[in-house]
């Protein structure tokens, strides 16, 4: 009999546990309120829809032009001036080039994935536009396997020139492929 009783409470605990996964319908409700049918409901502030009845009232969507407040006038002139506002491309952190071959791509946008090639003079102008990472570095340069080791000397040496010092260029060894 001692033996049976341990058994007999497990069985109950996990029958217990398996009825809340399960939906057997014997353990605690979910929920905080309940609908006076008996069906619970997930918050206080949930309750069944209404069913619609047919009203002879007009729909808001049949507006006159007479019965537009100001407030919806301006409300309605705003979002107006929102639809034309063009939308300005953020600047990245770093001027990141990648070297390929000869050509030197760069993001011109943050959160761009599609690179656009430029000459060194449009990349030293472009640098000097933005206001680079929190450690300093406002250029990286990145090569593909197929990158000239000239075109790299090249733009290193004229953003030396530019007043960039070498802190301020990140010069990444490892090759990327280009995507």
């Amino acid at each position: 009999m001692r033996k049976r009783v341990p058994i007999v409470i497990g069985g109950g605990i996990a029958l217990l546990i398996a009825s809340q996964y399960l939906n057997f319908g014997l353990g605690f409700r979910d929920g905080t309120g309940s609908d006076p049918d008996g069906q619970v409901s997930i918050a206080p502030s949930v309750s069944r829809p209404a069913e619609a009845e047919p009203t002879d009232a007009p729909e808001e969507d049949a507006l006159d032009d007479a019965t537009i407040t100001d407030e919806e006038a301006a409300m309605r002139a705003a979002a107006s001036e929102l639809d034309v506002t063009p939308v300005v491309p953020v600047l990245p952190a770093v001027v990141d080039i990648l070297i390929d071959g000869n050509q030197y791509l760069v993001l011109k946008a943050a959160g761009e994935t599609e690179r656009e090639p430029m000459s060194i003079e449009q990349i030293i102008a472009f640098a000097g536009t933005i206001e680079g990472e929190p450690n300093g570095i406002l250029v990286r340069v990145s090569r593909t396997p197929d990158a000239i080791a000239a075109a790299e000397a090249a733009v290193m040496r004229r953003l030396s020139e530019a007043g960039l010092t070498d802190d301020q260029i990140d010069s990444r060894r490892q090759l990327v492929d280009l995507e």
